[in-house]
């Protein structure tokens, strides 16, 4: 069984470094059992076919760029509980935007597996229930940030601004991907949240501002 499991782990891994080389088609089953040091029988004896390899690959290399996704919200949770959710924003443009050269490969592999999970009803279900944890660690996370005595937003509410946070992780991530120098620096975007959270204080009514 330990055997078994260590084979199991080393196609796994093989796989995890190949795809973002090879991509998910180009990766052939004699590349996975060259590089995880295994045969060609043992794909399909520990996963059943190379598809299901690679989307068990898929998944965890997923997984890994939703934990560095988490990252933002924990450091927002960490961030001053007085500031606004637009300011809170613009303290995380500078490090996220920084990050992005070091995350692209990882993005892409990700947007493959999107692709992929259009053919493979399993793999879906499964990158749609991590996105769903995603929002979910977002909502908890935004909810350890405001200020105590501060009322807790609607939960819908909340739920729409964790998908609006990963949208635009997303998107800025896919525009990198293609054009790298035309995505704002982590300075302008934190500046365009810092100009709208002064103009959403400046539209207040006064009575709000002394609450």
């Amino acid at each position: 069984m330990a055997d078994g499991n260590a084979t199991k782990r080393a196609l796994l891994d093989a796989a995890k470094g190949l795809i973002p080389e090879r991509g998910y088609a180009g990766t052939s089953v004699r590349e996975l059992a060259a590089a995880s040091g295994t045969n060609l029988a043992a794909v399909s004896y520990h996963f059943g076919s190379r598809e299901n390899l690679l989307n068990a690959a898929v998944l965890e290399l997923f997984l890994d760029w939703a934990e560095s996704v988490g990252e933002v919200y924990t450091r927002m949770a960490s961030a001053d509980p007085n500031l606004g959710p637009l300011e809170h924003m613009a303290a995380q443009a500078r490090p996220t935007v920084e990050g992005f050269s070091e995350k692209l490969p990882l993005f892409a592999v990700c947007l493959e597996a999107v692709l992929q999970a259009q053919r493979s009803p399993e793999l879906r279900s499964r990158l749609a229930a991590h996105y769903a944890e995603q929002r979910r660690r977002a909502v908890e996370r935004m909810l350890a940030v405001r200020a105590e005595g501060t009322p807790p937003p609607p939960p819908r509410l909340l739920e729409v601004f964790s998908s609006f946070l990963l949208a635009i992780g997303d998107g800025l991530m896919l525009q990198a991907l293609l054009d790298p120098e035309a995505i704002p620096t982590g300075d302008e975007l934190a500046g365009l949240y810092e100009v709208l959270a002064a103009r959403t204080r400046a539209s207040r009514p006064a009575s709000q501002e002394r609450e």
